[in-house]
């Protein structure tokens, strides 16, 4: 999105700065000969496309974020299976605790990173209520293949990016990783887009534990 954006900023001063380099000279902003006409029209042209599509692409964006799972509404269920044992499991039979709900992957450096702190997480408050879980959309035998980075504690989880809810598919759409805190009546309370320590996270869920 930033580099289309960017893009089309870039062919739109393009447009101008060229328009302006032929034009320069005449009396009046007017192009004076078959060239100058040629390289204006051009040069209009580029500019309308550009405009066009940075016009699109906010649109499309708009749509995305309508489209997105919502904060303080019910996070829509989802099957997925334990990487561990391939057990089906749903979002929905966790109701009543707290959820951590964190999608990663194996190619992402900052879920690499971050992982040792959900797995802390998950030791430091799974008797009080807390549920980590690490759901990757890669398919299993990609997973089996760096099975040293899998999550220890948590409830790690895999599906086709497909089998998601649209709400969680258009904030996957950004990258990895994504974490929703979903208190234990089943509504999404916190979106945290990017990796998180311990303390972060910690501060995040601990409100929620709170209230049965």
């Amino acid at each position: 999105m930033i580099l289309q954006i960017v893009l089309c900023l870039a062919f739109m001063a393009v447009g101008l700065v060229t328009m302006y380099l032929v034009l320069r000279r005449n009396r009046y902003p007017i192009p004076a000969d078959g060239v100058q006409w040629i390289v204006t029209i051009m040069s209009v042209l580029l500019i309308c496309a550009s405009g066009f599509i940075l016009a699109l692409a906010f649109a499309y964006r708009a749509d995305e974020v309508n489209s997105a799972a919502e904060l303080d509404e019910p996070a829509e269920d989802f099957a997925f299976r334990l990487v561990s044992s391939q057990e089906d499991r749903h979002l929905a039979q966790f109701r009543g605790q707290v959820v951590l709900l964190n999608f990663w992957a194996t190619w992402c450096q900052p879920c690499i990173t971050e992982i040792p702190e959900l797995d802390r997480l998950q030791r430091a408050y799974r008797d009080q209520g807390l549920v980590v879980m690490t759901i990757s959309d890669e398919p299993l035998e990609d997973l089996n293949r760096f099975e040293d980075l899998w999550p220890k504690e948590t409830v790690s989880g895999y599906l086709e990016f497909e089998a998601l809810p649209e709400g969680f598919q258009s904030e996957l759409m950004t990258g990895r990783p994504i974490s929703y805190i979903i208190d234990r009546g089943g509504v999404i309370r916190e979106l945290v887009i990017g990796a998180g320590s311990f303390e972060y996270f910690e501060r995040l869920v601990k409100p929620w534990l709170d209230r049965v």
